[in-house]
């Protein structure tokens, strides 16, 4: 095992190397375990959309996309590279690994998939992120126009699986057409249309929310570990770099906050996969009410207690994931009336204009992709050129 995992540093290092990491810089990161998911997880809030418990709303805010739940984890930090690499392939050798007949399987959440021999026409459905990180060859994968993954979907010419948001289903039809052999997708599904999509190919899943693990399990499955785990270096020096520029910042309190059709939300520092890269990835000073809410059994926050909030910056969200455009159209509303009011006006990051509107369709997915991009937004709003 050591050896192995010195042989795949060695392939991390020279991805932060060829990206111009220096001598001085250390990346770090976290791999959750599968032990640490709470009982929230164990709900698979991911499959649902909105799974936080003390809420009362529509059935098309209980339906956000699978990816953009509000999902709760107890998040750690590990010491070094070498550290968090080794957790991740005790992990990823779960997952994936031969069976006595010599066979690479993969165990995920449905079941174990054996996988087939240098499939060349894979279909992807709802794991794009870690698939384009990758640079895999699809020739199809579920797209849609407001996808943050669309124009480069399209850029390459890849067909396109209709996926229902609401009902979470997939057209099968349309996966047959392109004639897979293999078909990848997220475990948010449910058991049946992982069924179905088997009889179509071999089908394997991964878990989106632990996208580090999942990352270099799909490169093994997919015969690129290395550069998985190269690429996996590329994150993690992104994340160094970002967390070195924001020090300049120390001092500064920093709060997340979602508007939705009924509800306000608040944040918590490290119990939630949404807002905790703010704080444990990237080294930003919690404000002293997000700290509380990582007790709090509701992310609700009343009007009358947004003036509490000190927060220097606020990162706010309004809407929903890959949701209906009416449903962002409607927390959009909402947020148009808050503006309005005048406890909103007494926040002191509204007072000093210091309030950053970002893209709910990014900032409540998981993925790689996703969260390199969620970095860019925070170093543009807190540190403008």
């Amino acid at each position: 095992m050591r050896k192995r995992i010195s042989a795949l540093l060695g392939a991390a290092a020279l991805a932060l190397a060829l990206a111009g990491c220096g001598s001085n810089s250390q990346a770090t990161a976290s791999a959750p375990s599968a032990a640490e998911t709470t009982a929230a997880e164990a709900a698979d809030a991911e499959t649902a959309g909105e799974e936080e418990t003390g809420t009362e709303e529509t059935a098309a805010e209980k339906t956000e996309a699978a990816g953009t739940a509000d999902t709760v984890s107890a998040a750690t930090k590990s010491p070094s590279l070498e550290t968090d690499l080794e957790e991740i392939l005790a992990e990823v050798d779960k997952l994936v690994y031969e069976n006595q007949e010599g066979q690479l399987v993969v165990s995920h959440k449905f079941g174990e998939t054996v996988m087939p021999e240098n499939p060349e026409r894979i279909v992807s459905i709802k794991l794009e992120d870690l698939m384009l990180a990758l640079d895999v060859d699809m020739v199809a994968c579920r797209n849609f126009e407001t996808f943050y993954l669309e124009d480069q979907i399209n850029e390459l010419g890849i067909g396109t699986i209709t996926v229902d948001e609401e009902a979470n289903t997939v057209n099968f039809e349309e996966v047959l057409s392109y004639k897979p052999d293999l078909i990848v997708i997220r475990d948010a599904f449910d058991q049946t249309i992982y069924d179905e999509l088997s009889k179509i190919a071999p089908t394997i899943a991964f878990r989106l929310q632990d996208s580090r693990i999942s990352l270099v399990a799909l490169g093994r499955a997919l015969g690129i570990e290395d550069k998985a785990v190269s690429r996996l270096g590329q994150y993690e020096k992104k994340i160094a770099d970002a967390k070195e520029a924001l020090s300049s910042l120390e001092g500064q309190q920093v709060a997340m906050l979602r508007i939705l059709k009924k509800e306000i939300r608040l944040y918590p520092y490290s119990k939630n996969d949404m807002s905790s890269f703010l704080y444990l990835d990237l080294g930003l000073t919690p404000d002293p009410m997000v700290e509380e809410y990582d007790n709090a059994d509701n992310l609700a926050i009343s009007m009358e207690m947004l003036p509490e909030l000190t927060a220097d910056h606020i990162f706010l969200i309004a809407g929903y994931g890959s949701n209906t455009d009416e449903a962002v159209a409607e927390a959009k509303k909402r947020y148009d009336d808050i503006k309005a009011d005048p406890l909103w006006q007494m926040v002191p990051a509204v007072q000093s204009g210091q309030v950053y509107e970002v893209d709910s369709r990014i900032w409540l997915t998981h993925g790689i992709l996703a969260t390199e991009v969620k970095i860019d937004d925070v170093l543009d709003a807190l540190l403008p050129q």
